[in-house]
């Protein structure tokens, strides 16, 4: 079924492509256009004392072309460098804890470097069509508290040296699947009341654990039984839906503040291969508003999950971030502060520490500071404290000061 499933969908997007594109095809198109983009960050810094470090890299390559009929299509590929994220990890770490949805990418199984993903989409007065391997549109229009980071953040980090936060409020579950996403045209109800974008996602099938797709290095499992989740346990069918909302309101003169909200849900349904009262359809919920003035920017977010796990109701995991930062601009000698804290909780059954059923609460904090070399390319110091509660049979509780020196470039 797995796989007739995703053969359908394939052959459904491709035919709503083809008769999309249509009536174009017969036409000349404009020279195809490539762009190239991406973004790379090195940290290094030390942790209690311990001196530690990290790379990170992504390339995105995209090579469009616009059809007489005004019909823009084309094709993007994703390479990236991650050398500490574990392929996939059903509970507390990487990424989303209790339950980082989706595959690594496509690499040996020994290699940091791999593609992320591969899609196609065609983009028109109907909206965009996209199919592939890519994000899902809750994780396209996600708002977070800001950051002045690029990978060295409380929420939605690459860079954790401590290797104990936890936090991390993007609805992500469904990762890089194969999927396909419609979005409709920006403001299509008119912009009366603002900037509106809304999308739904669907990914037919999600990569079970299995095929070293599951290789936790650290945090914790969290079946009820305590044991490692096998690929026995599965979730295909997901569906996520979200709307980006922005607008901006004169406060005197010419300055105005914008507004910006971000919303999405995402439902899995559970597929386990044997009889299992474990498990349960996964359900996530995520919402983040920020307020920008001039070169301040304030906001935070908050996400909930069930993770797919019977017992747990819709408390199994809650993440919240906040933050402020100020920029005096993006050019040469331009400087960035910020200030972040951020707080998760995660239980399987219960979070009484006698009990050995397993839990992780989390909190940090982030003050930093960073400093324009040239366009896209900045240098960045921070001081960071992740504490960690966990029972003793998920290795107690834990934290961690560290002090890190980050620089990054964009193209």
């Amino acid at each position: 079924m797995t796989g007739l499933r995703t053969a359908t969908l394939s052959v459904c997007a491709a035919a709503l492509l083809s008769g999309t594109l249509g009536a174009g095809v017969a036409h000349a198109a404009d020279p195809v256009k490539i762009e190239v983009d991406g973004e790379a960050s090195a940290a290094v810094g030390l942790v209690d004392g311990e001196a530690k470090a990290d790379a990170n890299a992504e390339v995105h390559v995209k090579g469009s072309s616009i059809l007489n009929n005004g019909i823009e299509i084309g094709a993007g590929v994703m390479a990236r460098l991650d050398g500490d994220q574990p392929r996939q990890m059903f509970g507390g770490g990487r990424y989303s804890s209790l339950l980082n949805g989706g595959p690594r990418g496509i690499a040996p199984a020994e290699s940091d470097v791999y593609l992320q993903g591969a899609y196609a989409y065609a983009k028109g007065s109907f909206g965009q069509l996209i199919v592939g391997r890519d994000q899902g549109v809750a994780r396209m229009l996600a708002v977070k508290s800001p950051t002045i980071f690029s990978a060295v953040n409380i929420n939605d980090w690459q860079t954790d040296l401590s290797g104990l936060n936890d936090i991390h409020t993007v609805n992500d579950f469904t990762g890089y699947a194969t999927k396909v996403t419609y979005m409709p045209p920006a403001n299509f109800l008119g912009g009366v009341f603002g900037g509106l974008q809304l999308g739904v996602s669907y990914s037919p099938v999600l990569r079970e654990c299995g095929d070293l797709l599951c290789a936790p290095e650290s945090g914790f499992i969290v079946s009820p039984e305590g044991v490692m989740l096998s690929e026995t346990s599965k979730w295909d069918d997901a569906v996520e839906a979200a709307l980006y909302y922005e607008k901006g309101i004169g406060v005197g003169g010419s300055d105005r503040l914008f507004v910006g909200l971000g919303a999405s849900f995402v439902r899995a349904t559970e597929d386990t291969r044997t009889l299992s009262t474990a498990f349960d359809d996964y359900e996530a919920y995520s919402v983040g508003l920020n307020l920008a003035y001039r070169g301040i920017t304030l906001g935070g977010s908050v996400k909930t999950t069930n993770a797919g796990l019977a017992s747990l109701e819709d408390d199994g995991y809650l993440a919240f971030d906040a933050g402020v930062t100020f920029r005096t601009g993006e050019e040469s000698g331009d400087v960035a502060f910020m200030l972040g804290v951020g707080q998760s909780e995660a239980s399987t059954i219960g979070s009484d520490p006698i009990d050995p059923t397993l839990f992780r609460d989390t909190r940090s904090a982030q003050a930093g500071v960073t400093y324009v070399l040239g366009r896209g390319i900045t240098v960045g110091a921070a001081a960071q404290y992740v504490e960690s509660k966990k029972p003793v049979a998920a290795g107690g509780p834990e934290e961690a000061a560290t002090v890190v020196i980050e620089s990054s470039i964009k193209f």
